[in-house]
C-alpha cells in the first residue's frame, strides 16, 4: 500500500470530503439522540419552536400540560374555511344563513348618523335604438357630454374681448366670418370646422393683438388649422392663398399657423355648439322633423356671426336654438323634459337666448352680412331661412299676439 505523501491530490481530497460527510452525519445522529430538532437554516434555531417548547415544558400545579402554541402547525386559508365549513354543517347551520344573520343584524344596529341623501334620477334614455351600433358609444355618451358640460367654459371668451383689440372691433369680426361661411360653403367643408374655425379666431384675438390687415389672415389660417382637425380631406396652403386672393403668401400663412397654435396651446379638441345641437337633437328627437333640425341649425350659425351672442355658452346657444325652432314650427311641447334634462336648461332660464335668437332671425334678410341667410335660403336646405320668425316671448313667456 502505499504512502499518504505519495498518493496524488485527488485520493487526499476524496478521503478529506467523506472525513467530513462522516462528522456531519455523526452530529445529525448525536442532535436527534438529544431530542433537538434541527433548525432548516444550518444552526440558525428555530424561534417559535424554542417558545412553544418553553411553555409545553412550564406547568403549574394541578393543571395539564398547556396546548400549544397557535401557529406551530399553520394552515392555509383553505383549509381554515374548510374546517369552519365542517363545523357549521355538524351543527346543521349553512354558510349562507349565517351569512344574512350577520348583514341583518349589522343593518338592525347600525342606524345611519346622517340622512340618505338619494341619487339623482338617471337621465332619459335617449341612446336605446344605437345599443348595438359601436360608433354611438352608448355606454358613455353620457359622460362624455358631462364633460363637454364642465370644460366648455375654458373654451369661451368674455364678450366684451374686442375691447382690448386696439385696431378691430365687432364690425370687422362679423365681416370676417360672414366671409367664412362662404369659404366653407365653397370648400364644400364639414359644419364641425366652421364652428371649430370661429373658435379659434375668438380664442386668439382674445389673447393676442391684431392689426387690421392680418384679421384676414387669421381667419383663413384658424380654418387651415380646423381642416386639417376636422376634415379627410383638407384644403391645401394654396388653396387658401387663392381664396384669399394672394393677399397673403405661403409662408406668411405658416408663420401665424405656428404663431396660433402656440397661442393656443394646441387646444384643439374642445365642444362646439354643432356638438351639442347633436345631442340636443336626439334628445328632442321624437318631436322633431327635418324643418326643425335645417332652423336650428340656421340659428346656430347666425349666432357664430354676431358677437353679442359670446355671452351665452355654447350650450345653451344650441338649446335655445332648438326651442326657437320647434316653437316656430308649432310643435305641441316645444320643450320637452328629455332636451331639458339633457341639455341642464329649464325652459325659462334658455329664453332670454332664445329672444336673441328671434331678432338675429327677423334682421338676416334685410341684414348687410348675409351669407348665412343666402346659404340657408338655397334649395338644399329646403329655403328654411326664408321661413316665418317665431313671434317674441311675452313677460310670461307666451307669445305676443
Amino acid at each position: 500500500m502505499s504512502s499518504y505523501a505519495s498518493r496524488p491530490a485527488s485520493a487526499h481530497h476524496h478521503e478529506e470530503n467523506n472525513a467530513i460527510l462522516a462528522g456531519k452525519a455523526t452530529a445529525a445522529a448525536s442532535t436527534l439522540q438529544a431530542g433537538r430538532r434541527r433548525a432548516p437554516l444550518g444552526d440558525v434555531s428555530n424561534i417559535n419552536a424554542g417558545r412553544v417548547a418553553q411553555q409545553a415544558g412550564s406547568k403549574e400545579p394541578g393543571k395539564g400540560p398547556e396546548k400549544p402554541a397557535l401557529g406551530l402547525l399553520p394552515r392555509t386559508r383553505s383549509q381554515t374555511a374548510a374546517a369552519a365549513a365542517r363545523q357549521l354543517q355538524e351543527k346543521g347551520i349553512s354558510m349562507s344563513s349565517l351569512l344574512q344573520a350577520r348583514s341583518e343584524t349589522a343593518v338592525a344596529h347600525n342606524e345611519p348618523s346622517a340622512p340618505v341623501v338619494a341619487p339623482p334620477s338617471p337621465l332619459p334614455d335617449i341612446d336605446g335604438a344605437d345599443r348595438m351600433n359601436p360608433l354611438a358609444a352608448t355606454e358613455y355618451v353620457n359622460d362624455i357630454y358631462s364633460y363637454y358640460k364642465r370644460v366648455e367654459h375654458k373654451f369661451s371668451v368674455p364678450a366684451d374681448y374686442m375691447k382690448q383689440q386696439a385696431d378691430i372691433n365687432v364690425k370687422m369680426r362679423a365681416i370676417l366670418i360672414d366671409w367664412l361661411v362662404e369659404v366653407h360653403l365653397k370648400f364644400k367643408l364639414m359644419p364641425e370646422t366652421l364652428f371649430l374655425t370661429v373658435n379659434l379666431i375668438d380664442r386668439f384675438l382674445a389673447l393676442k393683438p391684431v392689426t387690421r390687415r392680418n384679421l384676414q389672415l387669421v381667419g383663413v389660417t384658424a380654418m387651415l388649422i380646423a381642416s386639417k382637425y376636422e376634415e379627410i380631406w383638407a384644403p391645401e396652403i394654396r388653396d387658401f392663398v387663392y381664396i384669399s386672393d394672394k393677399a397673403y403668401t405661403r409662408e406668411q400663412i405658416i408663420s401665424m399657423e405656428k404663431l396660433m397654435l402656440n397661442t393656443l396651446g394646441f387646444n384643439l379638441t374642445l365642444p362646439t355648439p354643432y356638438n351639442f345641437l347633436a345631442r340636443f337633437l336626439k334628445a328632442a328627437s321624437a318631436h322633431l322633423d327635418k324643418q326643425v333640425t335645417l332652423l336650428s341649425s340656421f340659428l346656430i350659425e347666425l349666432a357664430q356671426v354676431d358677437a353679442s351672442m359670446l355671452k351665452y355658452s355654447y350650450s345653451m346657444q344650441s338649446a335655445a336654438a332648438l326651442y326657437v325652432a320647434m316653437r316656430t314650427f308649432g310643435k305641441s311641447d316645444s320643450y320637452p323634459r328629455a332636451l331639458a334634462r339633457h341639455a341642464g336648461f329649464s325652459e325659462e332660464a334658455v329664453r332670454p337666448c332664445a329672444q336673441e335668437m328671434i331678432t338675429l332671425h327677423k334682421n338676416a334678410p334685410v341684414g348687410s352680412l348675409n351669407a348665412v341667410y343666402k346659404k340657408y335660403s338655397h334649395a338644399k336646405f329646403l329655403e328654411i331661412a326664408k321661413t316665418q320668425p317665431c313671434a317674441p316671448f311675452a313677460e310670461d313667456g307666451d307669445k305676443l299676439q
